[in-house]
């Protein structure tokens, strides 16, 4: 359901059952700029060419601060974003990148992606 409604151009997909907190932060994220789906709902992107992930142009913003080693919270403040704005783009690159967790990823590991 999801795809067919962002195929159409939405600026994202908030199930009826999506917590209110979440539904600010979806908001939140969407005003941004950016595209909003549930981790319960996305797949997994599929990968374009070997070792190329397709990253949002936010996204890879947020993966440059990661790699620089930069505090959430200092990101956000970089791209004038809230932090859980960033909680959730680092859930999603973590998510396309296939990472279990962020804190187990050594630091650059995927800077390739950002070229």
């Amino acid at each position: 359901m999801p795809d067919k409604v962002l195929a159409c151009g939405a600026a994202g997909y908030l199930p009826k059952t999506l917590p209110a907190r979440s539904v600010i932060n979806a908001i939140r994220f969407m005003a941004a700029g950016e595209i909003y789906v549930p981790l319960t709902l996305s797949r997994p992107t599929a990968q374009t060419t070997a070792g190329e992930t397709s990253l949002s142009p936010r996204e890879r913003k947020v993966l440059a601060g990661l790699c620089a080693g930069h505090a959430k919270k200092e990101i956000a403040r970089q791209l004038g974003l809230r932090e859980p704005t960033i909680k959730l783009h680092v859930k999603l690159i973590c998510r396309k990148l296939g990472a279990r967790r962020r804190a187990l990823q050594p630091k650059g590991s995927y800077i390739n992606i950002l070229q």
